[in-house]
């Protein structure tokens, strides 16, 4: 049962990835909204969800247990607000781009702390997608602008806390206790909400009305409920290193999705760049799947 498996989760991890290169748009169509108010909507949704799902089952957790999952959530939103971050102050495929610095950080972090050996294919994998993005760079990203070198430096550490993300959601969940992904994302999102409530005043949550509820609610489910979903149990089945080369094929979403909906043409260069990081993922999702045939 596992050969199939392998393969569903590669499908899996690119349909979020779809989903997730979707993220820009929601701060440049309601830039009125502080990015700080997606955030929490992200967790708040997020938990309600997650407590439904959970179904009440929720095992004794261990202190090893409490100090991994708020490690979660610290993680998660360091991610998200830098990531949303350099969607402000930079174009879509800058910011996109520098986030694909994940795979760069699990290079290292893979093999510390999950001990996990690199396969030749996603070597190879890797080191197209990694000239895709400097050719990506190379079109794109100019440094003549302060808020451009921000918005890059804050995509390039959101790289950093996904990948640690990524690692976390492998080792926290603990099938012989019970401690599955459902209950893991409950209490991420819900320790994650707890340590923003302190800062709703600055989102201006108070002044909140219908219009601005709405993409909010549709935020929240959309990426807390049904991507987030989807992707950590893909991840679970799913070898660190590989799914963060699937994951990059989201800065080509990101940018198709910027082309068509807020008018922001891409340049060869990032046409290119974008078919050298799909493209490897792509093969290596078919690379895995002859295998689990031979």
């Amino acid at each position: 049962m596992q050969r199939p498996q392998i393969f569903t989760g590669d499908i899996l991890i690119l349909l979020t990835t779809a989903i997730f290169g979707s993220y820009p748009l929601f701060f440049r169509l309601y830039p009125g909204i502080h990015p700080l108010t997606f955030v929490f909507a992200f967790q708040i949704v997020g938990a309600a969800a997650f407590l439904i799902m959970a179904g009440g089952g929720f095992p004794r957790l261990i202190r090893k247990d409490w100090a991994l999952l708020l490690t979660l959530a610290i993680v998660a939103i360091a991610n998200d607000i830098l990531y949303f971050t350099a969607i402000q102050l930079t174009t879509v495929a800058n910011a996109a781009v520098s986030h694909q610095s994940v795979s760069i950080f699990l290079i290292f972090l893979a093999p510390l702390l999950l001990k996990e050996k690199t396969q030749r294919d996603e070597w190879i994998a890797l080191t197209v997608s990694i000239l895709g993005i400097f050719v990506l760079y190379r079109g794109g990203l100019g440094f003549d602008a302060m808020q451009d070198f921000i918005g890059l430096s804050a995509g390039i550490l959101s790289g950093l806390f996904l990948a640690l993300l990524i690692i976390l959601y492998r080792v926290i969940p603990d099938k012989e206790r019970g401690l599955n992904i459902r209950i893991v994302n409950f209490w991420r999102y819900s320790m994650s909400a707890v340590i923003l409530l302190p800062f709703t005043p600055l989102m201006g949550v108070t002044t909140l009305n219908t219009v601005s509820i709405a993409p909010l609610v549709a935020f929240g489910v959309l990426f807390a409920v049904i991507a987030s979903g989807i992707d950590t149990f893909a991840l679970n089945i799913t070898r660190a290193l590989h799914a963060s080369i699937l994951k990059k094929s989201e800065p080509v979403f990101a940018i198709i999705y910027a082309f068509f909906i807020l008018n922001e043409y891409p340049t060869l260069e990032v046409v290119v760049g974008g078919a050298l990081i799909i493209g490897p993922g792509i093969w290596l999702a078919y690379r895995k799947r002859e295998k689990s045939h031979a």
